[in-house]
């Protein structure tokens, strides 16, 4: 959490609903605990505090919901992931609607390569690979726009006119083409 001053109106509207009083010193390690983790993840975890904890939570409380959130976040996004592989494949150019996914897919080789040579046997080793740097790319704040598929790279390769037609893949459970 970098926002100073949210942490500061959200840790005190805790202490307040617990009748607790926060020292500084302690005050300061709640802080470094959520260091890690970016505004909005923590945000909604004080929210999700404030509704539902009946004690003061200690920054382990805190941190096992931020982390059971990513590996949660990961797996949804992996499915995702496996649901194009296999509907929508290599050649064509996706847009997911979680931007991560595209920062984890160019790690991994990129999308041609991704869609294009995974076997039912490999599935299992790509998944926990993908949601290990899942994981690591969430905190990032810039990520790809889409990921072109092996139609966009070929025409790219040979120097031709690009015609982007991207599929759309997660944003209402059906996948859309979008045309560039």
């Amino acid at each position: 959490m970098n926002d100073k001053i949210k942490f500061k109106e959200l840790i005190t509207a805790l202490c307040e609903l617990h009748d607790k009083k926060l020292s500084q010193t302690l005050a300061d390690i709640y802080w470094e605990s959520l260091k890690q983790f970016t505004d909005e993840q923590c945000i909604k975890v004080f929210k999700e505090l404030i509704l539902t904890s009946r004690f003061f939570p200690k920054p382990v409380d805190f941190i096992e919901i931020l982390k059971g959130k990513e590996e949660h976040n990961a797996t949804i996004a992996w499915i995702e992931v496996l649901n194009a592989v296999k509907s929508v494949g290599n050649y064509q150019s996706v847009k997911f609607s979680d931007p991560v996914i595209h920062s984890v897919i160019q790690v991994m080789g990129g999308w041609e390569k991704l869609a294009s040579t995974m076997t039912s046997d490999e599935e299992k080793w790509k998944q926990k690979e993908f949601e290990k740097l899942y994981q690591v790319m969430e905190r990032r704040g810039k990520h790809p726009e889409y990921l072109p598929g092996t139609h966009e790279m070929e025409n790219f390769r040979m120097g031709n006119e690009l015609d982007r037609e991207i599929i759309k893949i997660g944003l209402d459970g059906r996948n859309k083409k979008l045309l560039n």
